[in-house]
């Protein structure tokens, strides 16, 4: 191993070893091949298999195992790992429940080696499948070969190109964590602390910080692109996560907010323009959570922040808000004229 990789394959995790199996096996025969290359899992203190899970593989393949004393938090170990353990000149974060694709590692390699000196990011597209449809350890050995349902990027764009030709509106927003590598400066530069569980899914910046370093060091620079899928994530329902309670807020609020820092940062509001025109189609049952779901993070205080957000549009923040006030956990007096609208509507 170079003193200095080119790549570091970051994996934090933490209880979710029948997950990691699959991940590991997708990732570590690959990462076998190149000298350049290093694998480091995080264990944010698992009381599960995962030692078992990780040590099958360690047997095997090189790789450099962390383990925190304690649960610093999901966010927490994401930071912590790719600021301060990373040794590679970029960092790929992966979750333990993502699986690469077949020659995913070789692309991204060839990419880096012939243009590092150029950019600070290389954007990977993304495969989704159905939970039903994710391999066992055995069929994910050395990367799958599967044919997506879905995928988070359209174009055909490959190789260098200008950071704005990478927004093609809502499914490519840059908050999957996996499908972004990183030069590893800016996060170190970034989170000389990481973030403290208190701290997290409180701003930007301590949700999607990945997405955080994009908006404030890409404008105006050039990128690296791939089009094929190089990850796949085979989709589970949002409460088996151990943040849904916060999903409502960082779709409605920070997603919102990364998109105005994008346009602080010089991203134009015409090109921002399917992302918000998403935000205020797709977000009423979400600010339907914020304001009266009190299970979830959040509330009508961050109803309201969203809302002059996109101040700009009232019509269509008129439509989020009458959907939201249509929720089943919504007064009766609100929820009854909203869906018999609806379902007027809907047999029309």
């Amino acid at each position: 191993m170079p003193d200095k990789p080119l790549l570091s394959i970051c994996i934090p995790t933490y209880n979710r070893s029948h997950l990691l199996d699959a991940c590991l096996a997708s990732v570590l025969p690959q990462v076998a091949h190149f000298t350049q290359v290093e694998c480091v899992i995080s264990d944010n203190a698992s009381t599960d298999q995962t030692l078992s899970i990780i040590d099958k593989y360690a047997r095997h393949y090189p790789v450099r195992v962390l383990r925190n004393q304690e649960n610093i938090g999901l966010l927490g170990n994401v930071t912590h790992v790719a600021a301060k353990q990373a040794n590679g000149q970029f960092v790929w974060l992966l979750g333990d429940d993502d699986v690469l694709a077949a020659g995913a590692i070789a692309q991204v390699v060839e990419l880096l080696e012939s243009s590092s000196n150029e950019i600070d990011l290389v954007v990977l597209n993304v495969g989704f499948l159905p939970i039903e449809k994710r391999p066992k350890s055995d069929a994910a050995l050395g990367g799958v070969r599967d044919i997506p349902q879905t995928m988070s990027r359209r174009s055909t764009l490959r190789g260098v190109v200008p950071f704005e030709q990478l927004f093609e509106g809502p499914k490519a927003d840059f908050t999957p964590m996996y499908a972004s590598v990183i030069r590893q400066t800016f996060w170190a530069d970034e989170f000389e602390q990481y973030v403290v569980a208190e701290d997290a899914f409180t701003s930007v910046r301590n949700t999607y910080p990945h997405a955080f370093l994009i908006a404030k060091h890409l404008p105006g620079k050039l990128a690296g692109v791939l089009p094929e899928p190089h990850v796949f994530n085979y989709e589970m329902p949002a409460e088996q996560f151990s943040w849904s309670k916060f999903h409502p807020l960082t779709v409605v609020l920070h997603l919102t907010n990364l998109m105005k820092l994008f346009e602080k940062s010089g991203i134009s509001r015409k090109t921002l323009a399917p992302y918000y025109r998403h935000q205020l189609n797709h977000r009423g049952l979400d600010v339907g959570n914020l304001i009266w779901d009190k299970s979830t993070a959040g509330g009508w205080a961050e109803a309201v922040q969203f809302a002059w957000l996109l101040r700009r549009f009232p019509l269509g923040l008129l439509k989020v808000f009458v959907v939201a006030c249509g929720h089943s956990l919504a007064p009766k007096i609100l929820r009854w004229p909203v869906q018999r609208v609806l379902n007027w509507r809907s047999r029309r």
